[in-house]
């Protein structure tokens, strides 16, 4: 029998309220509350995450705009937590270029021919390569938040797995998108569990049949947009290119990471 806390009641409420990848709905969900938090006044002064906001140079392209969209469309008071986020960016690029113009201007006067490089140990420094250096960044925070929050409830679902009850019940959801399945199956390996061939049969039992399924759908769909078969009433089938592409590449806006093992 699974001991419920909160970590593993967010994996039922995922595969009850989803429709499709349960670690999808719980990725996206987190991302849309951690992404209002972050432009709340607590979260906003307090100068260890505003620390962290800088040495990742802001956002990562998506969540910045997100974040924008969130001011403008009612979810927050007013833009001031975002300005201050967007502040604290500029200034730190404009100090770090004010210091690449000084150390590119140093180069040229070492040079003869003022070309933006130079020898150091036997070893050519371009112009790239000072760039690379002196702007590197950190993961966007709400990425990194979401990818190991990501990790705890994929690892929850292994263990959760472990127990025969709950394989039973996963065998009737919808199962993983293939990008989780893979990861999970990567947890499996890394997990300390009682009966791992079990689990991993049970991902594999799931992700079979939601394969099956949407393939026949695919097949179905394809099928009627033949001249032969166009007048035949629509059904699940008119859903399948969404089901497969999520399916396939999990929900939009999700990304995974290879795990280390």
């Amino acid at each position: 029998m699974i001991e419920k806390n909160i970590l593993t009641v967010r994996i039922l409420e995922g595969m009850e309220k989803s429709k499709d990848c349960p670690l999808c709905y719980l990725w996206t969900e987190c991302e849309e509350r951690y992404l209002k938090s972050i432009l709340t006044n607590e979260v906003v002064m307090d100068p260890a995450f505003r620390e962290k906001v800088v040495a990742a140079r802001g956002f990562c392209n998506r969540h910045a705009h997100m974040l924008y969209r969130a001011i403008h469309e009612g979810d927050v008071e007013d833009g001031l937590g975002y300005a201050l986020y967007m502040k604290d960016i500029i200034e730190k690029i404009i100090e770090q270029l004010s210091h690449l113009c000084t150390n590119l201007s140093n180069d040229s006067k070492l040079s003869k021919d003022r070309a933006l490089f130079h020898r150091k140990k036997g070893s050519v420094i371009t112009l790239n390569d000072v760039i690379e250096h002196k702007t590197q960044r950190q993961q966007c925070p709400l990425c990194e938040h979401l990818w190991s929050m990501n990790q705890i409830y994929l690892h929850t679902l292994i263990q959760m797995m472990d127990d025969e009850d709950f394989r039973i019940e996963f065998n009737s959801s919808k199962g993983l998108c293939l990008p989780h399945f893979v990861s999970a199956m990567q947890m499996v390996c890394i997990s300390k569990l009682k009966n791992p061939i079990y689990v991993a049969q049970a991902l594999i039992d799931a992700e079979m049949k939601r394969l099956q399924l949407i393939e026949h759908l695919l097949s179905e769909f394809i099928r009627k947009q033949s001249w032969d078969f166009r007048n035949e009433p629509s059904g699940q089938e008119g859903n399948a290119n969404f089901l497969a592409l999520n399916l396939l590449f999990g929900a939009e806006g999700v990304h995974l990471r290879e795990i280390n093992v």
